[in-house]
């Protein structure tokens, strides 16, 4: 099994120490410790983290079955990578206190021109049926269209608490991936990527300037990074989730604004990839990261 996993990369982040009970935690308050993470290709035991992650994203959705499309990431062998503790040799099993099979984060592509696969069939419904929610033709009919083409559904999440910055190796590792599975004339070769943003939004706040009032909204991204590809997208289509997220992890509250969560189609040239990562790794500096 070793044999398949890649080269560890160590990613030290610091994390609240939660480790403490109620009776020191006055003591303790403001803590912090040392935690590495590294990066592998999944495994199976990886199965029911990267589902867990994907019911972050498409929430109580009955349309994707994470199940099913969790199994499709698994299936493709040298492609993708996933984030978990790094657990040192020394320690016996007694020793570990969290799962060593949590999964912290996940980086990968799917193929969506394989609508064979119940996964991805269910995957392309789901894209198909939010864009027509809009009621614009023309938009559906540009998402139908390309749906016929060779598109990739970049998927790029993670805990909230795990900072922007692996998203630069991550994408790095996956665009090499890529590169050599069309070398072995593996279907890779993508003309676009859509993937699926977390943001939330404000409820519209009213404002005056000189008399006038105007209505305004801000937009928060759970991955931050992904505000760089939105800059860099031919289509974004917005779908207000908030109906379906009572466990959505990271809703925000500014001055007591409260935020609302939504998802947000996006739709960029695969050619695009590798400049965004440049934007990324020059937006997030990656300081506190070694490969």
């Amino acid at each position: 099994m070793s044999s398949r996993f890649k080269h560890p990369r160590q990613i030290p982040l610091e994390t609240p120490d939660n480790s403490s009970d109620s009776s020191d935690s006055e003591n303790e308050e403001g803590k912090e410790i040392q935690v590495e993470f590294e990066a592998r290709s999944p495994e199976g035991e990886d199965f029911h983290g990267i589902k867990r992650l994907l019911q972050q994203l498409f929430l109580r959705s009955s349309v994707v079955d994470c199940s099913k499309l969790t199994d499709s990431i698994l299936a493709q062998r040298g492609i993708g990578s996933v984030i978990k503790q790094s657990i040192p040799e020394e320690l016996e099993g007694d020793d570990i206190t969290d799962d060593p099979n949590e999964v912290y984060a996940i980086s990968t592509v799917v193929n969506l021109a394989e609508k064979t696969k119940e996964s991805i069939s269910s995957l392309r419904r789901f894209i198909l049926e939010q864009t027509a929610k809009g009621n614009d033709r023309q938009v559906l009919q540009y998402v139908t269209d390309l749906l016929k083409g060779s598109v990739g559904f970049l998927i790029n999440e993670r805990f909230i608490n795990i900072p922007a910055q692996i998203t630069v190796p991550l994408l790095e590792t996956l665009v090499t991936e890529m590169r050599k599975a069309r070398d072995r004339n593996l279907p890779y070769d993508f003309q676009h990527y859509i993937m699926i943003s977390k943001l939330y939004k404000t409820r519209n706040l009213t404002t005056g300037v000189n008399g006038a009032t105007t209505e305004t909204q801000a937009v928060v991204f759970s991955n931050p990074e992904e505000e760089l590809i939105v800059g860099e997208s031919e289509l974004c289509i917005d779908y207000d989730v908030s109906s379906e997220s009572n466990n959505d992890v990271g809703g925000n509250w500014t001055d007591g604004v409260e935020m609302i969560p939504w998802r947000r189609i996006v739709v960029f040239r695969a050619e695009k990839l590798d400049g965004l990562i440049r934007s990324v790794r020059e937006s997030f500096p990656t300081s506190s990261i070694s490969s």
